[in-house]
């Protein structure tokens, strides 16, 4: 077979061009129109099977590209039900109209974040919306996507889209995105089944076009298909092929009737010869498929034969290539096909799914030949398939995608295929199932197989990785140990991991001096090989170390030339760059520089919530949540904590769970909600998850953990008595083990328990001592966040001239603390920015404008080029209608975005 002709081509581009339409198709002129005199972002044609979405969108399609705009089509299916899958599709899609919107290499390039769909996810984003070029991107059959993921990500491109940008979706069903924004803006046009039926004229055209049209027919056909494009082309099919007795049958035909599609289904079926009706059957169960699949899987020579007969016969195959070699049914067609399949010889299809799967594996298809191994429910074969493919998968994002799939397999069959089991224990480390992954690592250690090219190296990477995300810090620590006697022998890379994990532990026993020799160790192995996923855990940690001794400025300095390292290697949104941000947020935050703390938060939560320690997802969600408080929305910081309770459950990482609860009771007693606060005090406590870590700390519960969260609730009960025992043998230990930023936290929750016993001449000396170190350790919300009975200290406070002591009892003032919620309320889902639409990182761009950053002030906050500050400001101007920065800073003011 010549290379031109191999079917094997088709199916890497089948989903990116829409199928080609039959000749009599009737150009939907009213709907058109609407749609692009509306000027909307998103229009969003949401009807049942068979009313016409896709010929409408092709239509579309065709007028943009008339008007030369660049189209982008995917066909989404159900395998993209995966972010990973669905990133690659939609990369495949994007290639196919041009390379405008590609990293440096193609999808999956990184080395530091090929392993992270959410961080690909957030670097396409800002490709997308940061591109001037018109673009207008079409995404059909969306009623097949459900994961939460793969919809948080079209959430928002939706909402970063640019001026030149378009999104047409066609869903069977209302896809569950919040568009309540965009609908008031106009900028969303929603067309329903009802718009799409064909008007008298159409249905006339449409006749005309299938030498129809006689006399009453149109009407007749109208009025009982009721407009329904599916239903009218079934029905004319039968009407052709029942000759001189068609008009008869349509006097019986009721439109109306129920299941009428499987009723005109029937009758299409019942009209066709034997050989051709086998032929449709089978077919059906393949969902795309040419003529070389059909032989092989159906046992048949003339496969493109009947494909050509039923193509003449109108009965609803559509190519869906350019070369016409790939087709598929019409979805309702092909639906009552199955059906009547399944019904009449269920027996033959786990043996056509077989032949498919051993037809598309000799073709290198390999996705195509899992789905349909796993159709055929033939497991062994599954397994061969997945072994020879899994660990690209895993390497290109697909992580959890592998995983389901992996899972379908019993574990046997797993477990006797080394390379599958290589895949699975990677790929369920990855996807977050600790038990799987456990299992997997114990079966290649006691295989001894040297085919599974696992070396000591690889079983120590996966046992590193797996305790530190499961949050089992004792047997972390007493790995480490054990492997101690091994280093020399490691990779560098290991070796670098090995380390890191040694400095963890130190750091979480508060032994800093050896945590740092753990440190050095790690940069000395992988510097020489430049491994930036180990040197980042590196630099982290040395920043945690002198954030926990109260250096806020030394862990800023840190942190600022690792985040400009990673974006430097082109890491920014990588595994690499997400462990970064997040300790950078931390410190941000500490030092009270919200704005730009915030543009963190906001681009890399979800990228920390697929790879992140249990440490960053913990500080990542108690930073977004005290944002979204401090600006009213108490809804939105809720829900930023029970996603992380949801996420401790699902992992079953209890101290997850805990730290959602121990912020939802910090919350609670800001609204001054005592009895909540209780509760979720209560839940956050629970002895089980916290004695667990004996002599260990971890760094994120270093200010925040159950007995701060007491303290203050019993400050808040007028229970200084029962408080201050406690709190001074917490003191002592603070200070034993070095812990300034705690102690300084302890401090100044003693000086409020003091004057909250009426002990003013013991609270103030601890009060203005606090207010010193404070200042000059740069501990803004050590304070801040801790201010509940203020008041009086701070008018009996002598300010001294340093101006940074001034601006912190300003912070302390009840007039600006964070109890926002109790004065104003913003409601669910409204945001900063709600009155006019301006995506987040131009509200982020906004806030440092209205400060007088300059441009190249605001690309250092960001951490963005200045010429991509300049395309926003460039895009906020024209949103607001203005060429003035201090107009524009004073129209969001206005508009309350700032």
């Amino acid at each position: 077979m010549r290379s031109d002709t191999n079917p094997a081509k088709a199916p890497q581009g089948i989903r990116f061009s829409p199928p080609k339409g039959p000749q009599t198709v009737v150009e939907r002129v009213r709907l058109l129109s609407r749609i692009e005199e509306s000027g909307a972002s998103l229009t969003l044609i949401c009807a049942p099977a068979g009313f016409g979405k896709t010929t409408l969108m092709q239509q579309l399609r065709q007028r943009y590209e008339a008007r030369g705009v660049a189209t982008v089509w995917l066909r989404v299916d159900h395998g993209d039900n995966d972010l990973g899958r669905f990133l690659q599709s939609l990369i495949g899609a994007l290639h196919a109209a041009g390379p405008h919107f590609l990293p440096p290499g193609g999808a999956g390039s990184r080395s530091g974040g090929a392993l992270s769909a959410q961080g690909f996810a957030a670097d396409l984003l800002d490709r997308i919306s940061l591109s001037d070029t018109a673009l207008a991107l079409f995404l059909d059959d969306l009623e097949l996507i459900a994961d939460q993921d793969v919809l948080g990500f079209l959430q928002r491109l939706l909402e970063n889209l640019g001026p030149n940008h378009r999104v047409v979706i066609g869903s069977r069903t209302s896809p569950p995105l919040a568009l309540g924004r965009m609908r008031a803006h106009q900028l969303l046009l929603e067309l329903e089944h009802n718009d799409l039926r064909f008007s008298q004229e159409e249905t006339s055209r449409y006749l005309e076009r299938q030498s129809m049209g006689s006399h009453g027919i149109p009407q007749a056909l109208q009025l009982k298909t009721e407009g329904w494009p599916a239903a009218l082309q079934l029905a004319t099919i039968t009407m052709a092929a029942k000759g001189k007795s068609g008009a008869d049958w349509l006097q019986r035909f009721s439109g109306s009737t129920e299941g009428v599609a499987e009723y005109l289904a029937q009758e299409v079926l019942d009209t066709r010869p034997v050989p051709e009706r086998d032929f449709l059957l089978r077919s059906s169960v393949l969902g795309e498929f040419c003529a070389e699949l059909c032989d092989a899987a159906l046992g048949r020579k003339d496969s493109g034969q009947m494909i050509a007969q039923t193509l003449r016969g109108n009965l609803l195959l559509s190519p869906i290539d350019r070369d016409q070699r790939w087709y598929r049914y019409h979805p309702l067609f092909a639906d009552f096909l199955r059906a009547r399949l399944r019904r009449d010889a269920a027996e033959e299809i786990p043996g056509l799914h077989r032949r498919a799967a051993t037809w598309a594996r000799d073709q290198g298809l390999m996705s195509q030949a899992v789905v349909h191994a796993l159709a055929a429910q033939d497991q062994s074969l599954a397994a061969d398939l997945l072994a020879s493919s899994a660990m690209d998968m895993v390497r290109s994002g697909r992580v959890a995608d592998t995983a389901r799939a992996i899972a379908t397999l019993p574990e046997a069959e797993v477990t006797r295929r080394p390379l599958l089991l290589r895949a699975a224990a990677f790929a369920a480390i990855f996807a977050h199932r600790y038990g799987a992954a456990t299992r997997f690592i114990e079966a290649i250690e006691r295989s001894g197989d040297s085919t599974i090219n696992a070396s000591d190296d690889e079983i120590v990477t996966m046992r590193l990785m797996l305790l530190g995300w499961t949050d089992r810090i004792a047997e972390l620590f007493e790995t480490v140990v054990a492997i101690a006697p091994q280093a020399s022998r490691f990779t560098p890379f290991t070796a670098g991991l090995a380390a890191n994990a040694s400095a963890y532990c130190n750091i979480s026993r508060g032994r800093y001096v050896e945590a740092e020799r753990d440190l050095a160790r790690a940069r000395q192995a992988c510097e020489p090989i430049q491994a930036l996923y180990v040197l980042s855990y590196s630099t982290c940690f040395s920043a945690v170390i002198e954030l926990i001794l109260g250096n806020t400025a030394s862990a800023r300095i840190t942190l600022d030339g690792a985040m400009n390292r990673t974006i430097a290697e082109d890491q920014r949104y990588g595994s690499s760059g997400a462990v970064v941000a997040t300790h950078l947020a931390d410190v941000l935050y500490e030092a009270n520089e919200l704005d730009a703390c915030e543009a963190l938060v906001n681009d890399y939560l979800p990228i920390v919530a697929e790879t992140g320690l249990p440490d960053h997802l913990i500080m990542l969600h108690r930073i977004a949540a005290r944002l979204h408080l401090r600006q009213g929305r108490f809804d939105a910081g809720q829900a930023i904590l029970v996603e992380l309770g949801e996420i401790g459950a699902r992992r079953g990482i209890s101290r997850l769970t805990a730290a959602a609860w121990l912020e939802r009771s910090y919350a609670a007693m800001r609204c001054d909600n005592l009895d909540d606060a209780r509760h979720c005090l209560a839940l956050g406590s629970d002895p089980a998850t916290w004695q667990t870590f004996g002599p260990f700390f971890h760094h994120a519960s270093d200010i925040e953990d159950p007995l701060i969260a007491r303290l203050r609730l019993q400050l808040m009960l007028g229970q200084g008595e029962k408080a201050l025992p406690e709190l001074l043998e917490a003191l002592r230990n603070a200070e034993e083990s070095g812990r300034r930023r705690r102690t300084l936290r302890l401090h100044f929750l003693q000086a409020q328990l003091l004057e909250s016993m009426g002990r003013q001449r013991e609270a103030s000396p601890v009060f203005e001592s606090v207010m010193r170190r404070a200042t000059a350790c740069g501990l803004v919300r050590t304070v801040a966040d801790e201010n509940w009975a203020t008041g009086s200290l701070i008018k009996r406070m002598s300010v001294s001239g340093d101006p940074r002591t001034a601006a912190l009892l300003r912070e302390l003032a009840p007039s600006s603390s964070a109890s926002a919620p109790e004065t104003k309320r913003v409601p669910a889902g409204e945001s900063p920015g709600a009155k006019f639409h301006v995506t987040n990182r131009e509200l982020q761009v906004l806030r440092l404008l209205s400060k007088g950053h300059s441009n190249k002030a605001i690309a250092r906050e960001l951490f963005l080029s200045e010429n991509t500050i300049e395309t926003h400001l460039r895009r906020i101007y024209e949103k607001l209608g203005t060429r003035n920065r201090t107009q524009a800073a004073a129209l969001a003011r206005e508009a309350g975005a700032v």
